[in-house]
């Protein structure tokens, strides 16, 4: 045995000699500078650009075998600026020659020192690089043609690689788009990274100044970290990782393994709290203005991944938006299939909308500017839904206070449920005003105008502190019940309003409607008649006992036969239409005197007892006109018209409505018509 491995000993050292010979006589006699002419050459009939060097070009040798390169300059394309594309100040690398034999490489500290590379568009669309990239397709296929075959089995296996450190310095890319009128620069980048090797903690720092024209930015970002590979575990880990920018700071980790095809990963990043407003200032953006001063000023985020090859899932994410706290946990599922399946569960805990809105405009109601009137006449375009038929996804919001328009409502439960273009909404529910909201609804984005059906039930709500709070005005007082369903198609206001079609009912109990003193306008226009002087001031208030009215919605013209009002002294009737796509109405609701008793402010109204007195309401629905028909006033008296019966029709509205034998409801339509009405 001791002969043959002495023999073996033997012809190894020979080739180990032969191979050190052969490098000494390679450094010793070939000189690479000699070569410089040829390469050029090479390089000018390849791309047509020139190639120089302004330097020297020199070997290493042992234990390191290695090659250094001075300044190398790569001409710009014709037509140009400035002169270089390309150019480098100085590149070195080299490999430890004895492990080489053995299977493993040992590579020194890879240096590349002021790389700088001009890339451009010029105005035509054109780039400084079209020539260089042209052919490569046809090129790298002749290559593989050429190669001929399998690949399996060439080549020795590689045991370990090493490399001693990366020092990228004083690297500039500068990329001007003359067509689109914008400049960005990447300038005085550096990378450094440590020495990287099997299963060694590899510490990196990138740093560089970052400038564009738009969106204006000048940074100077920093990303640190230490990242491990261990081969035999298939595993890859950055840990320490540090981003800095922006007025931003992001800290994380990652980790992922590969082993026998599976591929299993996870991480974490972490965004430390900063204010949005504070990072506009940095990239040169005016600051949102808010309701609010101190919105948008405390923000930070955590976010916790893990995954395989054909999925994703999001842990859990917490986002801090002021005094605001957003959870959300989701995953991503079939990540190799055309459309994969996203579920997101979202938890807010309370939020305030309105002091993330604009501050409250000063200008006078009517006031607009010459723009803001021609964007008003341009006709609204359907907006583009295709998106909705590359989804599928199904998602869950639930918020425990919200407030929106100074509108309170609680204990949201949204559900919406995204496939083949169809967007669910089952259920919507709330709690406001001490009443509750239920609704779901259907958009079909598949036609060519997508199609919508939508039904809501609003039980028990207070109106007046809802409409207070909204409007600043509590026109209407009582417990509400609303109801409606309806269906139509597009999305722009003027197709929705020629397209929606469906029912709609209210009801209003124990309140009043604020603003008008229906009494008091009977007995000033009852003595105007009878040539007596107005009746004294009184509260403009009418109280009621109940308020009730139906409705059906016929491609946008709205239809109501039984409105109803019931009060000790006086009964309310009425029927008309509003045509929502021709912005018209035409109303008449008739009063009646019942009560015995006397009237709001004291005055008797035993001589209009009886007597029908019509108010209406025509023309256009933004500005109407309202008042009492003076003249049928006085044809009813003269005729002897007296009040009919509204027995019949009271059972149908309270089977219906109060009951709950109805699907309809259009409580806000009706409830701003009868702002407008009184």
């Amino acid at each position: 045995m001791k002969k043959p491995i002495k023999i073996g000993l033997i012809v190894i050292g020979a080739f180990i000699a032969i191979f050190i010979t052969a490098a000494v006589i390679l450094v010793a006699t070939v000189d690479p500078n000699e070569y410089k002419g040829e390469i050029a050459q090479a390089v000018k009939e390849n791309t047509g650009r020139d190639l120089r060097f302004e330097g020297d070009i020199s070997f290493n040798f042992f234990p390191w075998l290695g090659l250094k390169v001075g300044p190398i300059a790569l001409g710009n394309a014709d037509g140009f600026t400035p002169d270089d594309m390309v150019r480098i100040n100085k590149a070195e690398a080299n490999i430890r020659i004895i492990p080489l034999l053995t299977g493993n490489i040992a590579i020194g500290v890879v240096v590349l020192d002021g790389f700088t590379a001009n890339l451009a568009v010029n105005k035509a669309g054109v780039t400084n690089w079209d020539d260089l990239t042209k052919g490569d397709g046809e090129k790298a296929e002749a290559k593989s043609e050429s190669s001929g075959g399998d690949a399996k089995g060439g080549g020795s296996k590689l045991e370990s690689l090493s490399v001693e450190g990366i020092e990228i310095t004083n690297a500039n890319i500068i990329y001007d788009d003359m067509k689109a009128g914008k400049k960005s620069t990447l300038t005085n980048l550096n990378l450094i990274v440590g020495e990287v090797g099997d299963k060694l903690p590899t510490p990196f720092e990138l740093t560089f100044e970052l400038k564009s024209d738009e969106p204006k930015i000048d940074t100077r970002p920093k990303l640190t970290g230490v990242a491990t590979f261990d081969q035999g575990a298939g595993t890859f880990e950055i840990t320490e990782l540090t981003l800095d920018a922006l007025n931003l700071e992001i800290t994380g980790a990652f980790f992922a393994k590969s082993k026998d095809d599976a591929l299993n990963y996870s991480g974490e990043l972490n965004l430390t709290e900063f204010s949005a407003k504070g990072v506009m200032e940095a990239l040169g953006m005016e600051p949102i203005v808010t309701a609010d001063p101190n919105a948008l000023t405390k923000i930070y985020a955590k976010l916790k991944v893990n995954g395989t090859a054909d999925m994703a899932s999001l842990e859990k994410l917490t986002i801090g938006l002021d005094d605001t706290i957003i959870m959300a946990t989701g995953s991503i599922k079939n990540l190799s299939a055309a459309i994969p399946a996203i579920v997101v569960d979202t938890h807010i805990d309370s939020i305030d909308i309105d002091r993330y809105l604009p501050p409250k405009s000063d200008s006078k109601a009517g006031e607009s500017t010459s723009t803001e009137t021609a964007k008003d006449t341009t006709p609204a375009q359907e907006p583009d839904l295709s998106g909705l038929k590359e989804l599928d996804l199904t998602t869950k919001l639930t918020v425990g206070k919200v407030k929106a328009m100074n509108a309170r409502v609680t204990d949201i439960l949204c559900q919406v449920r995204i496939k083949n273009g169809v967007m669910t909404t089952k259920p919507l529910a709330a709690k406001l005003y001490e009443g509750t909201l239920t609704a779901e609804s259907v958009l079909d984005a598949n036609p060519k105008i997508a199609t919508w059906t939508e039904s809501a039930n609003l039980k028990n709500v207070q109106a007046g502190p809802l409409l207070k709070d909204m409007t600043g005005k509590d026109h209407i007082l009582g417990t509400t019940v609303a109801k409606y369903s309806v269906s139509g198609y597009g999305l722009t206001p003027d197709n929705i309003k020629k397209s929606i079609s469906g029912t709609a009912s209210f009801a209003f109990t124990n309140g009043a409607i604020n603003g008008v003193n229906i009494a008091k306008m009977l007995r000033d226009t009852w003595n105007t008649i009878k040539g007596k002087p107005s009746s004294a001031d009184a509260p403009t208030k009418t109280d009621f006992a109940e308020l009730l009215g139906s409705a059906v919605i016929k491609k946008g013209h709205i239809t109501n036969k039984d409105l109803l009002m019931k009060s000790p002294l006086l009964r309310l009737t009425g029927k008309g239409w509003a045509d929502l796509p021709k912005n018209s109405v035409d109303y008449l609701a008739t009063v009646t005197v019942v009560g015995t008793l006397e009237g709001q402010d004291g005055d008797s109204m035993e001589d209009l007892k009886g007597l029908p007195l019509p108010i209406y309401v025509k023309g256009s629905l933004d500005a109407p006109d309202i008042g009492l028909d003076a003249k049928a006033m006085a044809e009813a008296l003269l005729k002897g018209t007296f009040k009919k019966g509204t027995k019949g029709m009271e059972e149908n509205l309270r089977k219906s409505i109060l009951g709950g034998e109805s699907d309809g409801d259009s409580g806000e339509k009706k409830g701003g018509f009868l702002k407008g009405l009184f």
